[in-house]
């Protein structure tokens, strides 16, 4: 309560935006990314936030373990509902030394393809409110740490597909927000 408070209280004297990782709304994705927090959880912190008037951006991951093109779709619906005041879109990076790039030299993970990406992305676009800012639609991995995808290296040519396949299916955001 006192983080909250304070929050609140720091909110009216400057410019505060809080960012919240929620990644993904499946509960058993989180597991398997160990990120600490169930989606009941993300939302008691959200909705506490939004009461208060804080400003409050929500990352969400594309390409994680196991989540199939449903499940992305069904977090940018979701968290289109709760109406974030901004969203940030990222790929999952493949680092080097860590967990998901033994699983990846494994052959237990397979990032996602730049098509694949780019058509998740355009969708979940069109799910999310068209007020809410989109602060980033894709994430920069350290060039010299990623394994995997190497094609992610090229934000612009990621941010320039996504803009040509929404011209292409004249796609915008909020097209299909409920």
């Amino acid at each position: 309560d006192g983080i909250y408070a304070y929050l609140s209280e720091l909110s009216h004297r400057i410019d505060l935006t809080v960012e919240l990782g929620l990644q993904s709304v499946h509960d058993k994705t989180a597991e398997i990314i160990n990120r600490g927090h169930s989606f009941s959880e993300f939302e008691t912190a959200f909705f506490r936030l939004k009461e208060l008037g804080v400003r409050t951006v929500v990352h969400i991951i594309n390409g994680l373990p196991r989540e199939t093109d449903e499940m992305m779709l069904e977090t940018a619906r979701k968290l289109g509902k709760m109406r974030p005041d901004g969203v940030k879109i990222h790929l999952l990076h493949v680092i080097n030394g860590t967990v998901l790039e033994k699983m990846y030299s494994e052959g237990n993970y397979f990032p996602m393809e730049p098509d694949r990406y780019v058509d998740i992305t355009v969708r979940q676009l069109e799910l999310l409110p068209p007020e809410t800012v989109i602060e980033r639609l894709t994430g920069d991995g350290d060039k010299n740490k990623l394994a995997a995808p190497l094609w992610s290296k090229n934000k612009i040519a990621v941010l320039g597909a996504i803009d040509k396949r929404q011209a292409q299916l004249d796609s915008f955001q909020g097209k299909n927000f409920v």
